[in-house]
């Protein structure tokens, strides 16, 4: 059989049209026709030839329309660029990307964490995406990009969902190290930053520290004292003994406090002070709370802080990301569709 390149070039050129979305069916029929044609034979193996070329080319650029499509809707995954710890003596902070939660549908799902065995850190991490460059984003800001790769195998229990940094690139940091960001471990890190798998970085509703009014921090209190009807304390860390404590408004306290230009609120509230020896019970926890624009209250959690907030999905509202501190635990807590919602990733130290 001989082959007519010309003929072939010249016709396979009416294939540029299917990028674009005009008719498949002709494109390819021309084009197959020009195949036969270039291998030659008599007129009924030509038409054989046209035909099964005709359908094969169509299975093949449906199969490629179809990868296209799902490249064009790659999964939105959301991670922290964190500085983790050395975790032998002597051995440096390394920067990595905790793989968190991935958007599915209008939901946040959390990747599979927080490994109960040895077995679990080995295969957990085949859950994981493979490679992905990650935008690096704070307070609505775009700070760079890295590409992190997932191990493996996770090492440790507080490893789960890190990839190594595999970029070249500067390494975007804010401020400098402080054990307020170390959680459970008391290490001086850098701030984490939230890592998002597309370039999507705005805060549409502009989060900031705030004041609240005294009504709404009136409403905070009474809201606290709901949930806390009764408390005992002791008069000092001497003093073993429990007993029933009538706080006042005054003690319930308010740490932190942020607002949308939606008029929603997330505040920071602590009771103090626990005057007992030895860890604090339930309500000398901080806990957080979202006040709606109506002045409804949501609890949030305790033991956590606001790493930042921004529309990580692109839909024109933001999400909240709080950072898990409590004994033996870390994490993340995602916020979102106004504190209806949220998606947790945890982690035990050991």
């Amino acid at each position: 059989m001989a082959w007519d390149v010309s003929v072939w070039q010249s016709e396979i050129e009416v294939l540029r049209p299917v990028a674009t979305g005009s008719d498949v069916q002709s494109p390819l029929k021309r084009a197959t026709r020009a195949l036969a044609y270039c291998l030659g034979g008599t007129q009924l193996e030509q038409y054989s030839i046209a035909h099964h070329a005709f359908l094969f080319f169509r299975v093949l650029l449906l199969v490629l329309i179809s990868g296209a499509a799902r490249g064009s809707a790659q999964n939105l995954d959301l991670g922290v660029l964190e500085d983790v710890p050395g975790a032998y003596a002597g051995q440096p902070n390394q920067h990595s990307v905790r793989v968190l939660f991935q958007k599915n549908g209008s939901d946040w799902e959390a990747f599979p964490n927080n490994c109960p065995d040895q077995g679990c850190l080995k295969t957990i991490s085949s859950k994981y995406p493979r490679e992905v460059t990650w935008t690096i984003v704070l307070d609505g800001r775009d700070l760079g990009q890295v590409t992190g790769r997932t191990p493996k195998e996770f090492e440790f229990y507080s490893h789960v969902g890190l990839q190594e940094v595999v970029s070249t690139g500067a390494i975007p940091t804010v401020g400098k190290r402080s054990a307020v960001y170390g959680g459970f471990t008391d290490v001086s890190v850098f701030r984490p930053l939230v890592a998002v798998s597309r370039p999507y970085f705005n805060d549409p509703e502009s989060w900031k520290p705030s004041n609240l009014s005294a009504d709404m921090i009136r409403l905070l209190r009474q809201e606290f004292r709901k949930r806390f009807p009764t408390v005992s304390n002791c008069t000092s860390p001497a003093d073993a003994a429990e007993n029933p404590w009538l706080y006042n408004d005054e003690n319930i306290r308010i740490l932190k406090q942020y607002s949308s230009n939606r008029q929603w609120s997330v505040v920071q509230v602590r009771l103090g002070e626990y005057r007992c020896n030895g860890p604090p019970d339930d309500p000398f926890l901080d806990y957080w709370f979202a006040l709606s624009p109506a002045n409804d209250i949501t609890l949030l959690g305790n033991g956590m802080w606001l790493v930042d907030a921004g529309d990580y999905d692109n839909d024109g509202k933001s999400e909240l990301v709080f950072a898990i501190d409590r004994y033996n635990q870390g994490g993340y807590e995602l916020f979102y569709a106004d504190f209806k919602k949220h998606a947790t990733f945890e982690f035990g130290y050991h």
